[in-house]
């Protein structure tokens, strides 16, 4: 892999950083963890170009076989590390799992644009709403469904396991989706599961307000 990626990467994470070191506790948490994303998304890279190096497979075979695998697996170790060790509470797990997503879809999305041949403003608005949402949202999918299986010993393994998987395959249905003639639709595959959880949150967050005005 060329050093654009080191160089995006350090233009990136470096403000961010430094941003980190100002802002208060209660803001830093989603902050963190897209630069937990953004380094993720250089070590998913740099794995997935080995990959593809030793498995002999082309690009439509790694963007929808091997990519999706990798990539939802090391977006989820830093969430279930978080749940394990620190904490494991529903609305914490939610902002880092969706920042950490979203981290890693900014750099992704950057290097994607500027390598390629038919850079628009019509691929950077798809990018933006498909590979930037899809990340976010099938790590949100695991971190969240963490938060209810930690708390269930004889199912926690088996649980992790089955969201891992249905993120894996969501995120596979989006890159086959993406790459054929109903592109379309798999920029809109985003944005339908993203619409759910908007309402979802903004209903959550009127019965905690009501609940604590009691």
């Amino acid at each position: 892999m060329d050093n654009i990626i080191y160089m995006l990467f350090i233009s990136v994470f470096i403000p961010i950083m430094l941003m980190a070191l100002l802002v208060d506790k209660k803001s830093r948490l989603p902050i963190i963890f897209m630069l937990v994303g953004i380094f993720v998304s250089v070590f998913a890279s740099e794995l997935n170009t080995f990959l593809a190096l030793n498995l002999n497979k082309d690009m439509y075979g790694m963007t929808t076989i091997v990519t999706p695998i990798t990539e939802e697996i090391l977006k989820m170790l830093p969430i279930l590390y978080y749940a394990l060790v620190i904490s494991d509470k529903k609305e914490t797990l939610f902002t880092a799992s969706m920042a950490t997503g979203i981290g890693f879809a900014i750099l992704e999305n950057a290097y994607f644009l500027i390598n390629s041949p038919n850079f628009s403003m019509l691929t950077a608005v798809t990018r933006a709403f498909g590979a930037g949402l899809i990340h976010g949202m099938c790590t949100l999918l695991v971190g969240v469904g963490i938060s209810f299986v930690k708390k269930k010993s004889k199912l926690f393994v088996v649980g992790t396991f089955g969201l891992l998987s249905t993120a894996i395959v969501y995120h596979g249905i989006y890159n086959i989706l993406i790459q054929s003639e109903y592109e379309i639709v798999g920029a809109l595959l985003p944005i339908a599961t993203y619409i759910p959880f908007v309402i979802w949150r903004i209903k959550y967050r009127k019965i905690h307000s009501m609940e604590g005005k009691k």
